[in-house]
């Protein structure tokens, strides 16, 4: 037997729970959700996997951030402007 539940249904029976019940009700769908999708790995195949990259290299990509850098601010104004 198949029945038909509006979502706004549902939405009133879900706000009857607990906060700890939606949390766990949330968990599950993300969970579910995340299963339909899958990332896919980037293969190089021209590079070996236990390829380690030399020091020379490392020290032309590494550098410390300028000190007038307010790294907290940034963050937060990164986020901003992902909020958009």
């Amino acid at each position: 037997m198949n029945a038909t539940v509006s979502m706004e249904s549902i939405l009133n029976l879900l706000q009857s729970f607990s906060d700890d019940n939606k949390k766990w009700l949330a968990d599950k769908l993300y969970e579910q959700i995340g299963h339909g999708k899958k990332e896919k790995e980037l293969v190089f195949p021209h590079i070996p996997k236990d390829y380690k990259l030399s020091r020379e290299t490392l020290r032309m990509v590494e550098d410390r951030l300028p000190v007038e850098i307010d790294v907290e601010t940034e963050e937060k104004r990164m986020w901003e402007e992902w909020a958009k």
